[in-house]
């Protein structure tokens, strides 16, 4: 009966051993989902290039935009130390004016390292590789305007997490933000602008912090 009991107990071990093994914030086969909010102040370059008799003119003007976004992120993990996940982050975009409708939304590739990975807690470093999309919809008397700008992110970040029991996780990070943004449509009263012989691009450096609620299993 002891033997019998004795069996049953090691079997019971070597069941559950997996998931007591798995104490870290971050293992080898993790799938990691969080939601969160970010805020972000960012400095701007416009660059504006019009074409007249052959010739192109130049001028830039810089300026300041802050930004509150909604990140919503998936990553798996590759071992203790490294996950890989993608990240859809929509918002809004304000500009210094503060007079226009602006739609933001990023997409990218995010490669994270987790420098401590602990029981309860972890610290986490990674980059974030993709694109921008940005539209600046403007309202006057005597017509409306709607830009849209793409291109290129790249982005660091750091971070902190707390274990809130073995699914749960509370999240916080800082992130610089660098991105190239060219004017690819611009529309005006509903009718399309032909923009051959003019050239703009919004050049955008920030720094933001976020925080999320993640999940892992």
């Amino acid at each position: 009966m002891y033997r019998s009991l004795h069996l049953g107990l090691i079997a019971f071990i070597v069941v559950m051993m997996p998931s007591v093994l798995r104490a870290q914030m971050n293992e080898k086969g993790t799938v990691h989902l969080s939601i969160g909010l970010a805020a972000a102040g960012h400095t701007t370059t416009y660059e504006q290039r019009i074409q007249f008799q052959g010739t192109w003119f130049t001028t830039t003007k810089d300026d300041g935009a802050a930004s509150v976004t909604v990140p919503i992120e998936v990553a798996y993990g590759f071992s203790r130390l490294f996950a890989l996940g993608l990240y859809v982050e929509p918002g809004s975009y304000l500009d210094s004016s503060a007079t226009e409708t602006n739609g933001i939304v990023l997409v990218g590739l995010q490669p994270k390292f987790y420098l401590v990975n602990k029981d309860r807690f972890a610290l986490m470093t990674g980059l974030q590789l993709g694109t921008t999309t940005l539209r600046i919809e403007r309202s006057e008397v005597l017509f409306n305007s709607n830009a849209k700008y793409s291109g290129s992110h790249f982005g660091i970040t750091t971070g902190v997490g707390f274990g809130l029991g073995d699914l749960l996780s509370l999240q916080f990070h800082l992130r610089y933000l660098a991105t190239t943004l060219p004017l690819r449509t611009y529309e005006l009263n509903g009718s399309d602008v032909d923009l051959s012989g003019f050239d703009a691009t919004l050049s955008t450096r920030g720094l933001g912090a976020q925080l999320s609620l993640g999940l892992r299993f």
